[in-house]
Protein backbone atom coordinates (compact mmCIF):
# COMPACT_ATOMS: atom_id res chain seq x y z
CA UNK A 1 0.00 0.00 0.00
CA UNK A 2 1.19 3.44 -0.83
CA UNK A 3 1.53 5.93 1.62
CA UNK A 4 -0.67 9.23 0.82
CA UNK A 5 1.38 12.34 1.39
CA UNK A 6 -1.01 14.84 2.41
CA UNK A 7 0.69 17.47 1.71
CA UNK A 8 -0.05 18.32 -1.58
CA UNK A 9 -3.82 18.26 -1.02
CA UNK A 10 -6.05 15.46 0.72
CA UNK A 11 -6.12 11.91 -0.95
CA UNK A 12 -3.33 13.17 -3.45
CA UNK A 13 -0.26 10.77 -3.88
CA UNK A 14 3.47 12.27 -4.14
CA UNK A 15 4.13 14.13 -7.26
CA UNK A 16 5.42 12.24 -10.17
CA UNK A 17 3.85 9.16 -8.74
CA UNK A 18 0.89 7.34 -10.06
CA UNK A 19 -1.62 4.57 -9.47
CA UNK A 20 -4.28 2.42 -11.11
CA UNK A 21 -6.78 0.35 -9.38
CA UNK A 22 -6.46 -3.36 -10.53
CA UNK A 23 -8.05 -6.51 -10.83
CA UNK A 24 -6.62 -10.12 -11.15
CA UNK A 25 -8.24 -10.79 -14.50
CA UNK A 26 -6.35 -7.09 -15.62
CA UNK A 27 -3.23 -8.14 -13.86
CA UNK A 28 -3.10 -11.45 -15.73
CA UNK A 29 -3.86 -9.87 -19.09
CA UNK A 30 -1.00 -7.38 -19.23
CA UNK A 31 1.25 -9.87 -17.81
CA UNK A 32 0.12 -12.02 -20.86
CA UNK A 33 0.34 -9.65 -23.57
CA UNK A 34 3.94 -8.56 -21.77
CA UNK A 35 4.76 -11.64 -22.06
CA UNK A 36 4.16 -12.48 -25.68
CA UNK A 37 5.94 -9.36 -26.28
CA UNK A 38 8.81 -10.62 -24.74
CA UNK A 39 8.87 -13.76 -26.41
CA UNK A 40 8.48 -12.42 -29.77
CA UNK A 41 12.01 -10.32 -28.50
CA UNK A 42 13.78 -13.65 -27.44
CA UNK A 43 13.18 -13.12 -23.66
CA UNK A 44 12.07 -16.64 -22.21
CA UNK A 45 13.22 -16.20 -19.03
CA UNK A 46 11.05 -12.96 -18.67
CA UNK A 47 8.15 -14.58 -20.58
CA UNK A 48 8.29 -17.95 -18.33
CA UNK A 49 7.98 -15.33 -15.02
CA UNK A 50 5.41 -13.35 -16.18
CA UNK A 51 3.13 -16.24 -17.75
CA UNK A 52 3.92 -17.99 -14.56
CA UNK A 53 2.88 -14.58 -12.48
CA UNK A 54 -0.24 -14.66 -15.08
CA UNK A 55 -0.98 -18.35 -14.44
CA UNK A 56 -0.79 -18.70 -10.94
CA UNK A 57 -2.85 -15.63 -9.78
CA UNK A 58 -6.17 -16.91 -11.96
CA UNK A 59 -8.65 -19.28 -10.17
CA UNK A 60 -8.67 -23.21 -10.99
CA UNK A 61 -11.32 -23.26 -13.36
CA UNK A 62 -11.71 -27.20 -14.25
CA UNK A 63 -8.98 -29.17 -15.91
CA UNK A 64 -9.63 -27.58 -19.33
CA UNK A 65 -6.73 -25.34 -19.18
CA UNK A 66 -3.47 -26.74 -20.64
CA UNK A 67 -1.74 -27.10 -17.42
CA UNK A 68 -5.06 -29.23 -16.58
CA UNK A 69 -4.34 -31.75 -19.14
CA UNK A 70 -1.02 -31.95 -19.08
CA UNK A 71 -0.93 -32.39 -15.48
CA UNK A 72 -3.91 -35.51 -16.43
CA UNK A 73 -1.69 -37.33 -18.92
CA UNK A 74 1.09 -38.52 -16.47
CA UNK A 75 3.98 -40.48 -17.56
CA UNK A 76 4.33 -44.24 -15.91
CA UNK A 77 7.53 -42.94 -14.99
CA UNK A 78 6.59 -40.14 -12.82
CA UNK A 79 4.85 -41.92 -9.25
CA UNK A 80 2.61 -39.48 -8.18
CA UNK A 81 1.36 -36.16 -9.35
CA UNK A 82 3.33 -33.89 -7.12
CA UNK A 83 6.24 -35.51 -9.37
CA UNK A 84 4.77 -34.77 -12.40
CA UNK A 85 3.97 -30.90 -11.41
CA UNK A 86 7.50 -30.49 -9.91
CA UNK A 87 8.99 -31.38 -13.56
CA UNK A 88 6.55 -29.54 -15.13
CA UNK A 89 7.31 -26.52 -13.26
CA UNK A 90 11.29 -26.72 -12.71
CA UNK A 91 12.29 -23.81 -15.52
CA UNK A 92 9.85 -21.49 -13.78
CA UNK A 93 10.94 -22.67 -10.17
CA UNK A 94 14.16 -22.32 -11.37
CA UNK A 95 13.91 -19.19 -12.16
CA UNK A 96 11.56 -18.00 -9.49
CA UNK A 97 13.92 -19.68 -6.04
CA UNK A 98 17.74 -19.29 -5.16
CA UNK A 99 18.30 -23.38 -4.64
CA UNK A 100 19.88 -23.34 -7.49
CA UNK A 101 22.90 -21.29 -8.54
CA UNK A 102 24.12 -23.39 -11.70
CA UNK A 103 23.59 -22.20 -15.31
CA UNK A 104 20.49 -23.71 -17.17
CA UNK A 105 19.53 -23.41 -20.55
CA UNK A 106 16.40 -21.71 -21.53
CA UNK A 107 14.72 -22.99 -23.81
CA UNK A 108 11.87 -21.07 -26.10
CA UNK A 109 9.27 -23.98 -26.37
CA UNK A 110 9.29 -23.84 -22.67
CA UNK A 111 8.59 -19.94 -22.59
CA UNK A 112 6.12 -20.87 -25.47
CA UNK A 113 4.20 -23.96 -23.32
CA UNK A 114 4.21 -21.39 -19.56
CA UNK A 115 2.66 -18.45 -22.46
CA UNK A 116 -0.30 -21.31 -23.74
CA UNK A 117 -0.58 -22.41 -19.64
CA UNK A 118 -1.48 -18.83 -19.21
CA UNK A 119 -3.42 -17.91 -21.60
CA UNK A 120 -6.00 -21.21 -21.71
CA UNK A 121 -6.14 -20.68 -17.85
CA UNK A 122 -7.50 -16.51 -18.61
CA UNK A 123 -9.59 -17.91 -21.25
CA UNK A 124 -11.03 -20.67 -19.39
CA UNK A 125 -11.72 -18.37 -16.54
CA UNK A 126 -13.35 -15.30 -18.31
CA UNK A 127 -14.51 -16.82 -22.18
CA UNK A 128 -12.71 -14.23 -23.99
CA UNK A 129 -9.02 -13.65 -25.22
CA UNK A 130 -7.24 -10.48 -25.96
CA UNK A 131 -6.47 -9.66 -29.84
CA UNK A 132 -2.51 -9.83 -28.57
CA UNK A 133 -3.71 -13.81 -27.48
CA UNK A 134 -5.74 -14.47 -30.92
CA UNK A 135 -2.48 -13.57 -32.65
CA UNK A 136 -0.33 -15.50 -30.71
CA UNK A 137 -2.44 -18.49 -31.18
CA UNK A 138 -2.73 -17.69 -35.14
CA UNK A 139 0.77 -17.54 -34.80
CA UNK A 140 1.45 -20.48 -33.21
CA UNK A 141 -0.31 -22.43 -35.52
CA UNK A 142 0.99 -21.24 -38.01
CA UNK A 143 4.59 -22.13 -36.88
CA UNK A 144 2.61 -26.24 -36.70
CA UNK A 145 1.71 -25.80 -33.03
CA UNK A 146 -1.99 -27.03 -33.67
CA UNK A 147 -3.05 -28.20 -30.51
CA UNK A 148 -3.71 -25.07 -28.54
CA UNK A 149 -6.02 -23.54 -26.32
CA UNK A 150 -6.12 -26.53 -24.28
CA UNK A 151 -5.77 -29.45 -26.39
CA UNK A 152 -3.16 -32.11 -25.90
Amino acid sequence: MIEVDDSDGPGKLPKGIKARQSTKKDAARRQIETAIRLFHAGEWECTITLAAAAEGQLPEPTANHLFGKIRARRPEEFENEKEWTTFLNETRDWLKHNHDQGPRDIVNFEALIMLWRALTKFYENFGEETREMSEFLRWGQQQGYTKLKGEV
